[in-house]
Formats: structure tokens, C-alpha cells, sequence
């Protein structure tokens, strides 16, 4: 057997393994699901009681359920690799992010959303910038986050955003992560409403007393790394304020399982 073939078989081989480690933990994941995600509905109004008399704020929370995807995305080059389609800019291209500074800045405005929109669409400007859209919950005075949308659902990592730096006014350049060749490994599947990934939180006493959600919402995160590829799931995403102390906190439910996630 030549050296070829045993470097082919090896390949072969950590592909199967690679496959193999996904399906088993997902499987993992519907095992979790089923036998630890029971939570009925008297159980539930029992909790949302409690958490009101923790003085924990919720605005409104929706019992609707969803659907989503395991998906995997490539850990390649593709924004370098666009990159040279950009005009009038400069750039500088790290772990899969580029970062891009404007030759003349771009001024926002009376209407900031409508000169964000345009730039977006400026593909010598922003690469593939129709695939984002604004998220207010992330974005402050100087920074505008824009998330990538996968099956209609925001990313919330800066694998998947563009951030935006903002001066006085003006746009002086960006931050960008692209989640390139994205597939999906397994048939759609339900996910848990908003208000069970909040009783699912208190439960595991991820929520402080005295303390306020500024937002929720559901949209994919990490969840491993294998074989030059991001595994990422739903998850229910939470911004939670203590009021006593003014610490922000941010957590994250498996919105398959509804187990905590390690903050991402």
C-alpha cells in the first residue's frame, strides 16, 4: 500500500469520526430533551409566579414555540478571499474577521437606518451586506451591530455580525463575520417557547433577584467546533440587568432542550 492510500484512509477515517461525534451528540441532545424538558403548565404559572415575587422584571413573554435547525458553517477564508472587491477602503483580515476602514467616512444623517440600508447594499463597500439586518438590543451610541440571518433567524456571535464604528456622527469602518457554506445536519425541529426558556433559566437560578430582562430572543449561537467547522443551534438569549448592583448579565437556553449554555 503506497503513502497515498494510508493518507486517504486516515482522512476518511476523521471524517466518518467527525460525523459520527455530531449524530451522537445530538441524539444526546433529544435524549436530554425528552426526559428533562417537563415542565407542564401548572408548574410553569407556579414559577412565573415566583419570579415576579423575586421582583424579577419580564415585559411581555410569548408561550409561542418555534422551529430551527442544527446547523454547520465553514471556518474558512471566504471574507479574505472576497475582500478585494472592496473599493475606496482599507483592510486588515484576522481569525476570520475583516475589518475595514472607510477612505472617506460615511455620514448618517437625519435618518441613520436609511444610509446604514444603502451601504449594506453596496457590495464594493460591505460583502454580502443584504444577508444582515439592524439589531437595536446590540448596538449603542458608537457601535451598530447587524446580524447575519441563517433560516430567518439572527446570529449571535460576532462570527455572524458586522459591527459598525460610529465618530461624531460618521461611519468610519466596520468589523465583519460570515458564516460561510452553511448547512444543515438534521430536518427542522421544534424548539421551546420564550416563556419556558425563562422558567428553565430561574430554575437553574441563572436569574437575580431584583433584577430586569432588557431583551430576549431566539436566534443561533455556538455550540462546538469540529473538523474546520461551528456547529450552531436556536437558543433563547437573555440580557438580564440586577438592579441592585447595575451588573448586565447575559445567558443563553438551548432552545431544543432547554438546558443552560456556557455564556458565549
Amino acid at each position: 500500500m503506497n503513502f497515498k492510500k494510508i493518507i486517504w484512509i486516515f482522512f476518511l477515517a476523521f471524517i466518518v469520526l467527525d460525523i459520527f461525534l455530531i449524530y451522537s451528540y445530538t441524539q444526546q441532545n433529544d435524549y436530554v430533551d425528552a426526559t428533562t424538558n417537563t415542565v407542564n403548565g401548572n408548574e410553569a404559572s407556579s414559577i412565573l409566579k415566583s419570579i415576579h415575587n423575586d421582583q424579577i422584571t419580564t415585559g411581555k413573554i410569548s408561550q409561542a414555540k418555534g422551529a430551527g435547525y442544527y446547523i454547520a458553517s465553514a471556518d474558512d477564508d471566504y471574507l479574505r478571499d472576497k475582500a478585494d472587491q472592496l473599493n475606496f477602503v482599507s483592510w486588515a483580515y484576522n481569525n476570520h474577521r475583516l475589518t475595514v476602514t472607510f477612505a472617506t467616512m460615511v455620514k448618517l444623517g437625519t435618518n441613520p437606518q436609511k444610509t446604514m440600508k444603502a451601504l449594506l447594499n453596496k457590495e464594493n463597500q460591505v460583502i454580502n451586506g443584504k444577508d444582515y439586518r439592524y439589531a437595536a438590543s446590540l448596538s449603542s451610541k458608537n457601535t451598530l451591530v447587524y446580524t447575519q440571518l441563517v433560516h430567518g433567524k439572527p446570529v449571535y456571535s460576532s462570527a455572524g455580525q458586522i459591527r459598525f464604528t460610529v465618530k461624531n456622527g460618521y461611519v468610519t469602518g466596520y468589523t465583519q463575520g460570515y458564516l460561510s457554506k452553511v448547512q444543515t445536519l438534521r430536518e427542522k425541529k421544534e424548539t421551546i417557547s420564550q416563556q419556558r426558556a425563562l422558567v428553565w433559566l430561574y430554575q437553574y437560578n441563572k436569574l437575580p433577584s431584583n433584577s430586569t430582562i432588557e431583551w430576549s430572543d431566539l436566534g443561533y449561537t455556538k455550540l462546538l467546533a469540529v473538523n474546520n467547522s461551528t456547529i450552531y443551534i436556536p437558543t433563547w438569549n437573555f440580557y438580564i440587568k440586577n438592579n441592585a448592583s447595575g451588573n448586565y448579565y447575559y445567558r443563553r437556553i438551548n432552545a431544543f432542550t432547554g438546558t443552560v449554555m456556557e455564556e458565549d
